[in-house]
């Protein structure tokens, strides 16, 4: 979903990017584990990391790579990762900040979803973009490895800007009205998280 105060140029090119990154460590995981020799989970895990940080390389004046504390919590690790955001704000030029995890932790695209009320009310005075996909498992529903969003999301979810109070959440249909459901295409033979943020 777009935001209304940015370029939709911008934006879209933001997404298109942070997709094309997805499927490079996608792409990079693959054939880790089509031979007969399988790595360890850690170093398929650093290949992944590597190929997406030289990616980024080519579109991003800077790129972090860092391995975030992330809790069981989607809200609590989606102000984690915000707090990173909002630290890189700081740094001229476009930024992408990479993060690889093991399949614990919270659902993707609940953190995506959290990640986005948080930033709704942060301050990031740039045009942003979160992706959180898993890459070995298709979720089931709608195919979805994850979601990916803007600064527009909420806006598009709730058009009031009145938000559900005290209930859970079920974040695939909201982010699949939105079109922020990321779809899994294809699975690689390794199983991680990767979270990227984009900074215009």
């Amino acid at each position: 979903m777009i935001d209304p105060h940015s370029s939709p140029q911008l934006i879209t090119g933001m997404r298109a990017l942070a997709k094309g990154l997805f499927a490079t460590g996608i792409n990079a995981l693959s054939p880790l584990g089509s031979g007969k020799l399988h790595l360890h989970p850690k170093a398929a895990q650093l290949a992944c990391l590597h190929a997406v940080q030289d990616a980024a390389f080519e579109y991003c004046q800077t790129v972090m790579v860092t391995q975030p504390a992330i809790a069981g919590d989607a809200a609590i690790s989606a102000c984690e990762l915000l707090k990173l955001a909002e630290d890189a704000d700081a740094i001229d030029g476009s930024v992408a900040i990479v993060l690889g995890r093991s399949k614990a932790g919270p659902c993707n695209k609940r953190l995506a979803l959290n990640f986005a009320l948080a930033a709704a009310t942060a301050r990031l005075h740039r045009p942003w973009i979160f992706l959180s996909g898993m890459t070995g498992d298709q979720q089931c529903r709608y195919r979805s490895a994850g979601a990916i969003v803007d600064s527009g999301t909420c806006s598009w979810i709730w058009p009031l800007g009145r938000q559900p109070d005290g209930r859970t959440v079920d974040p695939t249909s909201l982010l699949a009205e939105s079109g922020d459901l990321l779809l899994a295409d294809r699975c690689a033979s390794y199983a991680m998280n990767l979270d990227l943020i984009l900074l215009a």
